[in-house]
Parts: structure tokens; C-alpha cells; sequence
């Protein structure tokens, strides 16, 4: 099953998201537009009630002249100011009633009548929806009346059909309609463009790795955000780092070959020889071929290493590291200073510090007169400790000479001559570096750069 890209999962949210506010938006606008067309209507009826109301002459009941009773009437009343009340039929009606007779009605209601299924029994403004004299919904503004001086209520009614005010509705909807619709269509189009322009990175970046995979490239080479620069930086780690997997294999097993063609050789003659082989010449072949496959071994270790994910403390590493060392050399009475900060990390194997710091602290005890200094400073990203001593020290050639393979400058002492050159193709490895010179101290400084860990 095809899974939705990023930019389409992207593009279905925030256009979901966009549709969902249009449409309380729409909705929103339009019971706000209903509200306000309607209000607008009352408002209408209103100033029509009130011209109604001021024309307004009651003629109370009284006796004629013949001592014949007049009831209660309400006097003709002149034209008002809307010319609909006097077209028949125009959706303009008003009508004066009493609780069962109607007393006056407008000109437009021609010989019909508004009825009602109620009338307002207080004396405020009420309005309401009825049927009309052709059938369509009257929209009706009533108030009650009370005679001065009187028991006798009347109700003044003012209508006009709602058809106007649904065809308005209609046309604020129809437009509202439209225009929401091209919002929608202009947002969805700057959300793509948006979607485009910020995932380009992406887009460039599997463009790299497509032409890494053809062999174009060894490494990315743009330059991304710092949200996946990070992961860029991560991968041509990686890459670095199975490129030299790649080289180290290939020369360790052209070293190993060639290393122990000379002892095998000799061997081999001493072995053709009539007389017996001897044996000492036969052990030193033998422990240098030990010494050669156990170098290899170590690189071969130390190259199968993931360097991804990899950290440590430094100055938890040490002081592990010189605990140990100050109880093996306890009768020396070496004191030894711890002076950077605890909470440095490094982007190393905690085990692979510990044979590169453990061979460096080792031979400056070894070495150390009476005092060892343990520093580290941050510079370019790299943290570089420095393990000095106040021992003899050494010159600078033989502190070049010292990194070499299997080279010791006091065959008295215990070892094979791998520990610091161990530790500076470990440092490589790293991305770093192991150099010696001399310290202020007056003996051996030896300086391992290795990478800080990124903190994200």
C-alpha cells in the first residue's frame, strides 16, 4: 500500500484544518447577516408603527344627538409616508384591531384582513411570523394600546412579507458563498506554494543521496535548515565513517599480508635448514607476528566501532581511570589534578576513551616524577585534553617516534610498544587526534582532541 508523502499529509491537514474554519466562518457570517437583515426589517417596521401611532385619532363612544349610542372608532387616517400601504397587495399591510374586530386595515390588504393566532398582551413591542393575505410569511410588529381614561385596549399591527428579506439572504449567501470559495481556493494555493518552498530542502537532499548512491558525490554538500542539519551532519559521519571501514580493511589486510610475509619466511628457511632450527630466532618471529595480528586485531576493533550514538564523560572517565592507576602505583606517591569541567561530553565509546585516556594516563605514571595535571578546554568543537606529567619528558622527534607501530623508547619496561599508537588511530577514528610535546611541567604533555558531543 502507497503511503502519502509528507507534503501530501501536510497539504490534506492544513487544507482540512482551512475547510473546517471556512466553514464556521460561512456559517458564522451568515446567522450574523440573518440577524442583522432581520433586525434591520424590525427597525423598518418600527418608524412605520410609530408614523402609524402619531396619525392615530380615537374617537371614544358616546351618544348622538337622537341619544343613540356611538360606539368606539378610530378616525380615518391620512396617507402615510410609505407608498406601499396603498397598493394592493404590496407586502406592506397594517391593520388597528380590537381582541374581535378589526377597525382599521391599510389600502394594501384591499378587502382582506390580517389574522393572528395570538395577540401581544403586554404593552412592548412583539414580534412574530404569520400567513399572509397571499399566502407568503408576513413578518408582524404588534403593540397594545390603551385609551386614556379607559378600559378599552386596542392592537396596532405592522407587517410586511419576509420574501424580501429571504431573496436578501439569498443574495448575501450566494455571495458569501463565492467569495469564501476563492478565499479557500487562494489559501489552499499559498499552502502548497508554502508546503513547495519550505520541503525543498527535502527535495534537495534526496536529490543528493541519489547521486551519493551513483557514486557523483561521497558526501552532502548543501547547506540545509537547522532543523535536519543535524541529520545532514550525522550521515556524512556515517559515510565518513564506512568509507574508512572501507580503506581500513583494505590496507589492514595488505599491513597483515605483507607484515607477516618477512616471519613467515624466516621460519620457513630456519625450518629447511638440515640442522635443528633455533629456537630463539623462531620465538622472535613468532612474537612479532603476535604483535602484528594483535595491532591489526585492535584496528580491526577499533574500525567496527559505531560511532553514531556514541558518548561519554570525560572527567568521570578519568577519574575512574586514575583511581585504578593510584592504587596500582600507590608506593610512587604521584599527586594527580583533575581540572576541567565534569559536565563536558564527547562523542566517544566510553571503552574507547578508556584505552586511549588509560594508555595516556598510564605511561604519565610511569613516567611522573611526583605530579600530574589533567586539563581540557573546548576549541572548535573538538574537547582537548591534556594529560601532562613532571617526568623526563621527551624530545620532539622521539615524540613522533613514539606514535609509530610498535615503537618503544625503554625496552625495559613492560608492553609491546602498540599503547600509543592504539590510541592515536583511535583518536583518527574520532575525527580526532593525539599529539605529544613537551609540558610545562617539564615532562611529556600529551594532547587528545576528540569531537564534543552535539547537544540538538
Amino acid at each position: 500500500m502507497k503511503r502519502f508523502s509528507l507534503k501530501n499529509r501536510l497539504l490534506f491537514a492544513a487544507g482540512g484544518c482551512c475547510v473546517v474554519l471556512i466553514l464556521i466562518t460561512g456559517f458564522t457570517v451568515q446567522r450574523y447577516m440573518q440577524d442583522y437583515l432581520r433586525s434591520e426589517l424590525v427597525t423598518k417596521l418600527t418608524l412605520s408603527l410609530d408614523e402609524l401611532l402619531s396619525r392615530l385619532e380615537v374617537q371614544p363612544p358616546t351618544l348622538d344627538s337622537a341619544n343613540r349610542y356611538i360606539p368606539f372608532d378610530i378616525m380615518p387616517i391620512s396617507s402615510l409616508s410609505e407608498p406601499r400601504f396603498n397598493q394592493p397587495y404590496s407586502g406592506l399591510y397594517w391593520q388597528i384591531q380590537t381582541d374581535n374586530k378589526v377597525l382599521k386595515r391599510s389600502r394594501s390588504l384591499w378587502e382582506k384582513k390580517l389574522t393572528f393566532s395570538h395577540l401581544n398582551n403586554e404593552f412592548g413591542l412583539d414580534d412574530f411570523v404569520t400567513d399572509g393575505p397571499t399566502g407568503k410569511a408576513l413578518m408582524v410588529l404588534q403593540q397594545k394600546v390603551k385609551l386614556p381614561d379607559s378600559e378599552m385596549f386596542f392592537w396596532v399591527s405592522v407587517a410586511q412579507e419576509s420574501s424580501s428579506l429571504a431573496l436578501a439572504l439569498q443574495g448575501v449567501n450566494r455571495s458569501l458563498l463565492i467569495g469564501l470559495g476563492l478565499l479557500a481556493l487562494a489559501v489552499m494555493l499559498l499552502i502548497l506554494l508554502q508546503l513547495t518552498w519550505g520541503l525543498r530542502p527535502l527535495t534537495t537532499l534526496r536529490k543528493e543521496l541519489a547521486e551519493i548512491e551513483n557514486g557523483d558525490k561521497a558526501h552532502f554538500q548543501h547547506h540545509y535548515p537547522q532543523e535536519i542539519d543535524p541529520l545532514v551532519k550525522d550521515i556524512n559521519r556515517l559515510l565518513d565513517h564506512h568509507q574508512q571501514l572501507l580503506e581500513k580493511a583494505r590496507t589492514n589486510a595488505g599491513n597483515m599480508a605483507h607484515a607477516l610475509k618477512t616471519p613467515l619466511s624466516i621460519m620457513q628457511n630456519e625450518l629447511a635448514l638440515p640442522q635443528p632450527p633455533q629456537r630463539p630466532l623462531l620465538q622472535q618471529q613468532l612474537q612479532q607476528m603476535r604483535q602484528h595480528i594483535e595491532y591489526h586485531l585492535s584496528s580491526s576493533q577499533i574500525a567496527a566501532k559505531q560511532l553514531l550514538g556514541a558518548k561519554c564523560s570525560p572527567h568521570q572517565q578519568c577519574r575512574s581511570a586514575v583511581s585504578a592507576f593510584s592504587r596500582l602505583y600507590a608506593s610512587r606517591n604521584i599527586a594527580v589534578e583533575l581540572t576541567f569541567d565534569e559536565a563536558l561530553t564527547v562523542a566517544v565509546d566510553g571503552r574507547d576513551f578508556d584505552e586511549m585516556a588509560g594508555n595516556l594516563i598510564e605511561n604519565a605514571y610511569k613516567w611522573a616524577t611526583s605530579r600530574i595535571v589533567i586539563s581540557a578546554v573546548v576549541v572548535d568543537g573538538l574537547l582537548q585534553m591534556t594529560i601532562a606529567d613532571d617526568g623526563p619528558g621527551m624530545s620532539d622527534a622521539d615524540c613522533q617516534l613514539v606514535l609509530d607501530r610498535g615503537q618503544r623508547l625503554d625496552e625495559q619496561t613492560p608492553g609491546h610498544g602498540l599503547g600509543l599508537n592504539i590510541a592515536a588511530e583511535m583518536a583518527r577514528m574520532y575525527q580526532g587526534k593525539l599529539v605529544l610535546q613537551r609540558a610545562s611541567l617539564g615532562g611529556l604533555a600529551a594532547q587528545l582532541a576528540l569531537p564534543l558531543r552535539n547537544r540538538l
